[in-house]
């Protein structure tokens, strides 16, 4: 018995429609500002959209879902509001371009993949539609980029010397400078380094503190290892208690 093939109207529509969909392209500095926008209107880059039950508390949309809502015709909630960007944003969005063109000069060799794929994301003068999600992640990723490029010199300057104080176990206790922070929502705690007496020091604490600011410091060594942006010894610390100076 021979097959036959049956032609389906109905899927070969569906089909051209998908494929013009990933075909679509936005102008990239239309979708960065508008990334921009989602990242000023949130203070942060939120992962996942927050509804809450409270109807006064608004919606905080995913920065994501702000940007393909944007841009896109699908099924948008009734509470989603395009941002208007500014120009103040439109100016960030040119800073932006600016730190990601130096890498292409640098060269990308020495990069790691999800560099490469940031960088990508936004090297031509057009997105496709598919790829606006990547697109909303990056005044994030050149917030964080900029700080550790600038954190990292630090480091490699003024505490290359960094020893490991005191031995596993053993009590620590004195004045602490915050070099850098990043917030685990994982564990709903910030994971902090720090300087104590010239020497890196690496900690997590729930409570959201300031990076430049001082603070007395009380905890014990967990554990000896090395910074992750520089090669210089670093302290491990738990059971950490944090007192104004």
């Amino acid at each position: 018995m021979t097959a036959t093939t049956v032609y389906n109207p109905i899927g070969w529509a569906t089909r051209a429609k998908k494929e013009n969909h990933l075909l679509q392209t936005i102008p990239t500095q239309e979708v960065l500002a508008i990334a921009v926008a989602a990242q000023r209107i949130n203070g942060i880059y939120i992962k996942d959209t927050r509804r809450f039950s409270c109807e006064e508390n608004a919606t905080q949309f995913a920065n994501k879902e702000i940007v393909k809502f944007a841009f896109t015709d699908n099924y948008k909630p009734d509470d989603y509001v395009r941002p208007v960007p500014t120009e103040e944003d439109y100016a960030q969005v040119a800073e932006i371009q600016k730190w990601m063109k130096r890498y292409v000069m640098l060269g990308l060799g020495d990069l790691d993949d999800f560099k490469k794929d940031m960088i990508s994301a936004v090297a031509e003068d057009n997105v496709p539609i598919n790829n606006l999600g990547r697109v909303a992640f990056i005044p994030e990723f050149v917030k964080r980029d900029m700080h550790e490029t600038s954190l990292k010199k630090t480091i490699r300057i003024e505490y290359r010397d960094s020893k490991h104080i005191v031995p596993k176990g053993k009590a620590v206790e004195g004045v602490v400078e915050f070099l850098d922070k990043r917030h685990s929502t994982q564990w709903e705690s910030y994971n902090y380094t720090c300087v104590l007496d010239g020497n890196l020091v690496s900690f997590m604490n729930k409570y959201d503190h300031a990076v430049g600011s001082r603070m007395r410091l009380k905890g014990k060594v967990k554990a000896h290892t090395k910074n992750k942006l520089f090669s210089a010894d670093e302290t491990r610390l738990n059971y950490v208690k944090l007192y104004k100076v």
